[in-house]
């Protein structure tokens, strides 16, 4: 039998409890790879083991979404009566008792389909406000037929650029006087009818939460120079105008790809977001140029895209460049890299493309996100975006950084995360004073993906030096000696000792690191083996600092290895020769 995880039950049974207080229609929010599609499929079973007489109707906007979601709940329930209405998919079953279908499909079919008690909509964030939208038209129909039906959500951003969130209420114009509704008709002008679906969010996961737990894949930025420059773009129905971004990214489309290939070329799999078919093209065009193999996916080449999703998942094929498309729905769990050449003022959007590297995938360890579009550094990290209120503006969301450079009332130091100018109480535990109003002045390329994400730093150098013991352990013996590492970053210092001649943690610890920096058994058992052996380890490119137990000594936490960055010489990140240091402040 099939186990769900705790937050998919979780979600499950709170949807169940929303109903028995009476709720009406509610909405889940999952992350993208959190599991909506078992979500979905375990909440029909369980209503027809209860109501098998119950008629259900799954609905989407992508027909890679109803086979997707049809495959999960007959892998779950191979016996149930279930169909198909789906045009792309070339079935009509419209009386299965539990139908799985797109909206373009069925959207003024309802009498065909007959009674519907349940409805869950996957994807809901497609879902527009506009009553006169397919989904507008398809939904009042069926509340004509049967005022008693029910409808259920899930979706990984719960709000929209137009609207805000699926949840809030809306202005119908219902209360609009007799004297501005004529004249309105008399000016020609219709003010569209609106409709509010979802009443309240019954259960909501978080993505931070979920990659603690190990349910989803990490994901992390690295800094790219060549950025979109956003300088007089204009707007034009709540987003920038797509030719203007079409011709910013294509000033720096050739850098970029190189920088990307550079940062990210022996990644398992790449996607690439373009706003354009002339900007996809030259992307393609880019990455093979580079060395890696690179298929082109749009809307102009419909008959290729079955070959070159085979290939993407054979490994044929590195990088797949696409416009408008693979941005919900598209389940790789094997990419763990993207990188994104289009600039957008929708947060929801962003969200959904990251989550393309966010699934577990075998031998996986991160998933890695390069941001040309300017994007993290307006909308800050995607864990903490909140919709603004339609007509509110949209302009660039305040955001600060943890000052590392001077304590708040508690004299506490800081940390260097990028955060929402709103918070007012780092994760680190610094309080911000009063009318914070420093805002982020960084490179696009510096802001985090997640709140949580330490930020990197690239060591332009790292040393190796003999520390004598200092002082007496618990028995009366002299401390064995350690090695200290010291990395340049910039023009600061960052020091971490390792203890190949210690006991216990420490040299547990030690040994650790000797063998996820490169280093071969049998693991080093003096100060002195370990410097004389240090033509073993690999060059670090990149360490993540955290300043959590020593605001003035930032811990490593991590360390990524190979080449620095593209500017500073290999031999500045070779292993320089060790040395005596004889006045530092380690206290052992």
């Amino acid at each position: 039998m099939l186990e769900l995880r705790q937050y998919q039950r979780d979600a499950i049974d709170a949807l169940y409890a929303y109903w028995a207080d009476g709720g009406g229609n509610g909405l889940i929010v999952l992350p993208t790879g959190a599991g909506k599609a078992l979500v979905i499929a375990k909440i029909i079973e369980e209503l027809l083991a209860d109501y098998p007489d119950m008629r259900i109707l799954n609905i989407t906007h992508s027909k890679t979404l109803v086979s997707q979601n049809f495959k999960e709940f007959i892998g779950l329930s191979p016996f149930a009566p279930a169909g198909i209405y789906s045009a792309g998919l070339g079935r009509r079953d419209a009386r299965a008792q539990v139908l799985f279908c797109g909206i373009q499909s069925v959207w003024n079919k309802v009498d065909e389909l007959g009674p519907i008690d349940l409805i869950l909509v996957d994807e809901a964030h497609a879902i527009s406000r506009n009553s006169d939208t397919l989904y507008g038209k398809f939904f009042k129909k069926v509340r004509e037929k049967n005022p008693d039906s029910r409808t259920a959500g899930t979706t990984a951003t719960d709000y929209r650029t137009d609207s805000g969130r699926l949840t809030d209420d809306i202005d119908d114009g219902s209360d609009m006087d007799e004297a501005t509704r004529v004249a309105l008709a008399e000016a020609g002008i219709v003010k569209p009818a609106k409709f509010k679906l979802f009443d309240d969010v019954v259960y909501e996961a978080f993505l931070p939460d979920l990659i603690e737990q190990g349910y989803l894949s990490p994901i992390s930025t690295k800094n790219v120079n060549s950025v979109i420059d956003l300088k007089g773009m204009h707007t034009r129905g709540g987003e920038y105008v797509p030719g203007e971004v079409s011709n910013a990214a294509d000033k720096i489309i050739v850098e970029g790809v190189a920088e990307d290939i550079a940062k990210g070329g022996n990644r398992r799999a790449a996607m690439f977001f373009c706003v354009s078919q002339e900007n996809a093209e030259k992307v393609c065009r880019e990455v093979r140029r580079n060395g890696k193999t690179c298929e082109l996916m749009t809307s102009k080449n419909p008959g290729e895209h079955n070959r070159i999703i085979a290939d993407f998942w054979a490994g044929k094929v590195w990088a797949i460049v696409s416009v408008n498309m693979l941005t919900t729905g598209a389940n790789y769990p094997f990419v763990d890299m993207i990188s994104i050449y289009r600039s957008t003022k929708s947060p929801g959007l962003i969200v959904q493309i990251i989550g393309r590297v966010t699934r577990l995938f075998a031998g996986k360890t991160d998933g890695l996100v390069l941001d040309h579009g300017n994007n993290l550094s307006r909308f800050g990290p995607i864990d903490l975006i909140r919709p603004k209120a339609p007509g509110s503006g949209d302009g660039t969301p305040p955001q600060k950084i943890c000052p590392t450079d001077k304590s708040d009332v508690n004299g506490k130091f800081g940390c260097d995360e990028i955060l929402p100018i709103s918070v007012m109480t780092c994760k680190c535990g610094y309080i911000f004073p009063p009318n914070e109003e420093e805002k982020l002045t960084a490179r696009a390329a510096d802001a985090p993906v997640l709140s949580t994400e330490k930020p990197w730093h690239e060591v332009k150098s790292r040393t190796f030096y003999h520390h004598p013991g200092k002082g007496t352990d618990d028995k009366g013996n002299p401390k064995p000696d350690s090695v200290k590492v010291s990395y340049m970053i910039g023009l600061k210092t960052v020091n971490e000792w390792l203890m190949p001649a210690h006991t216990g943690f420490a040299k547990s610890k030690t040994d650790r690191a000797w063998v996820e920096m490169g280093g071969k058994r049998p693991f080093p058992r003096t100060v002195l083996e370990f410097l004389e052996r240090q033509h073993e380890l690999l060059p670090v490119a990149e360490v993540q600092l955290s300043y959590e137990r020593e605001p003035k000594y930032p811990d490593i936490v991590a360390r990524r290895y190979g080449a620095a960055n593209d500017n500073v010489p290999a031999a500045a990140n070779d292993n320089a020769v060790w040395r005596h240091d004889l006045d530092d402040d380690i206290p052992f």
